[in-house]
């Protein structure tokens, strides 16, 4: 399979699967001609809703740009990475529903766990992503062997296993891993502007 083929696919789930986010989002139900602040005290409960959807829009994006600039980066794909690359895809697919769970229940233990699993089984099957190309040696250079190596997926790995791991103790502390993830991929980008 040629590389633009894996990457057209996958373009097209992460496409599909930020498209289904929206839908968990619903307009409230308010009479016509409301006033500002009932439609204000309607949305309201919609909070935990729309910060669960940015959170996973953002997380998904961040998928996505690490895929591309991970696949442009290789000479060549082989069998066992696209099939990786497909289950990378199932965790990206799952995560409506997760997402959905969170913002229904955003202080409960269970949806913060699941979230929590499901980002950490995507970031570890990039992990994996790295590691194979970096020892099957796919990647066009040394330098980009060493900008899209595996100790890059660490950071993110360690920030999700640890909001797994608080939402036994603290959920409050395992949300806040979750959104502390998005920041260790935009802070190095805003300081090199």
């Amino acid at each position: 399979m040629s590389k633009d083929r894996l990457e057209a696919y996958s373009d097209g789930v992460f496409a599909v699967a930020l498209t289904l986010l929206i839908l968990d989002l619903r307009v409230p139900a308010l009479a016509s001609h409301s006033n500002l602040g009932q439609y204000a005290t309607a949305m309201v409960p919609l909070i935990p809703k729309v910060l669960s959807f940015v959170l996973t829009f953002t997380m998904i994006c961040i998928h996505w740009v690490g895929h591309h600039y991970f696949f442009v980066r290789l000479r060549y794909v082989t069998v066992t990475l696209v099939w990786m690359n497909n289950l990378f895809l199932l965790w990206i697919c799952f995560m409506p529903f997760p997402m959905a769970m969170l913002g229904d229940h955003p202080t409960d233990q269970f949806p913060i766990l699941l979230y929590a699993v499901n980002q950490l089984l995507a970031a570890m099957n990039f992990f994996v992503f790295r590691a194979y190309a970096s020892r099957h040696k796919l990647f066009i250079d040394g330098s980009a062997a060493k900008v899209m190596g595996p100790k890059h997926s660490i950071p993110a790995i360690a920030m999700y296993l640890l909001a797994a791991l608080f939402a036994f103790v603290n959920v409050y502390v395992s949300l806040v891993c979750l959104f502390l993830v998005p920041l260790l991929y935009f802070i190095p980008t805003l300081i090199s502007l």
